[in-house]
C-alpha cells in the first residue's frame, strides 16, 4: 500500500492559504492544512476565519486546485467555553472539506478535559469532520500516553491522536511506544527531523524549538525512519518542518518539493 503524503501549514506559515493549495498540488502532495486562527508564536494571522469573503475565496481555490485538505488547526482546549468559540472554525473545515480539525489540550482538570473534547466531538461530527488531538511537552497532554488516555476516555469514534516525531522524541517517547496502542487511533501523524536526540530540557525549549528549529524528515538525529516504521502502512505522512529562516520562502513550491522528497527517502518509498 502506498502511503499519501500532506503538507503543513507550519512548514511554510507567511504563505498565505490559498498560496498554500497551489504550493501542495503543484509540489505534487497529496493533503495540505490550513492554520485559520491567529498564531501567537509567529504573529501570522490569514485572517480567514470570520470573513466569508475570504472563506469562499479559498474554497473556490481548494477546488480549483484539485488538493485535499487534511486539517485545519486550531481548537485550544483550554476550558469549556472553546466548545463555543470552536464553531467558527469547525464551519471552516466543512467549507473546506478538511477530514480533521486540531486540537491541543490545555486544560488540567482530567474530567473537565474530557468533557469538553467529547462535546467538541459532537459537534465536529455535526459538520461532517474529525478530531485530531495533538500531544507536545508544552500542553496539558504533554505526552502520547495522556493523550491516548484522553481521546479513549472521550469516547467519540469520530477523535484521534496526532503524533509528532518531534513531540514524540522531545516528551522522552520512543517510536514503539505507538504500538502499543490501537493502530485505528493513528490515522495521520507529523513528521520533521531536530538536531540532536532525546528529551528537550523543558517546555519552553520544546516550544521554540517545534515553532523555529525543525529541519527536514531525513535530516537531524530523530529517529524518523523508526517513527514511521512504528506506524500503520496507511497512515497519512504529514510533513510540518518550518525550517529557521524559511517561513516566506521565495520559491515555495521548490521548497514543497524538498520536503516531499525528504519524506519519500525517509519512509522508504518512492514519489
Amino acid at each position: 500500500m502506498s502511503r499519501s503524503y500532506g503538507l503543513a501549514h507550519l512548514s511554510m506559515m507567511a504563505v498565505p492559504p490559498a498560496r498554500l493549495a497551489f504550493v501542495a498540488a503543484e509540489a505534487g502532495f497529496d493533503f495540505t492544512g490550513f492554520r485559520l486562527t491567529p498564531s501567537p508564536s509567529t504573529g501570522i494571522d490569514h485572517a480567514v476565519l470570520g470573513n466569508d469573503r475570504a472563506l469562499d475565496a479559498l474554497s473556490r481555490a481548494v477546488k480549483e486546485e484539485d488538493v485535499n485538505i487534511l486539517d485545519v488547526e486550531v481548537i485550544r482546549m483550554i476550558d469549556p467555553s472553546c466548545v463555543v468559540t470552536a464553531r467558527p472554525l469547525l464551519e471552516a473545515a466543512q467549507a473546506l472539506g478538511a477530514r480533521y480539525v486540531i486540537a491541543t489540550v490545555e486544560d488540567e482538570d482530567p474530567l473537565r478535559r474530557v468533557e469538553t473534547l467529547a462535546q467538541i466531538a459532537e459537534m465536529a461530527a455535526e459538520h461532517g469532520t474529525s478530531i485530531a488531538v495533538e500531544f507536545m511537552l508544552f500542553s496539558a497532554a504533554k505526552n502520547l500516553d495522556t493523550c491516548v488516555q484522553i481521546v479513549t476516555q472521550c469516547g467519540a469514534p469520530n477523535v484521534v491522536v496526532l503524533a509528532d516525531s518531534l513531540h514524540l522524541e522531545r516528551s522522552g517517547g520512543h517510536p514503539s511506544d505507538l504500538r502499543l496502542y490501537p493502530s485505528e487511533l493513528f490515522a495521520y501523524a507529523q513528521i520533521c527531523s531536530a538536531p540532536g536526540a532525546g528529551p528537550a530540557p523543558d517546555a519552553q525549549a520544546a516550544r521554540s524549538e517545534g515553532v523555529h528549529g525543525r529541519l527536514m524528515p531525513d535530516e537531524g538525529d530523530l529517529p524518523v525512519r523508526e517513527f514511521i516504521a512504528a506506524l500503520p502502512p496507511e497512515t497519512t505522512l504529514t510533513v510540518e518542518s518550518p525550517i529557521k529562516g524559511q517561513s516566506d520562502p521565495a520559491d515555495p513550491v521548490a521548497l514543497a518539493r524538498e520536503m516531499l522528497a525528504s519524506a519519500h527517502r525517509v519512509a522508504g518509498d518512492h514519489a
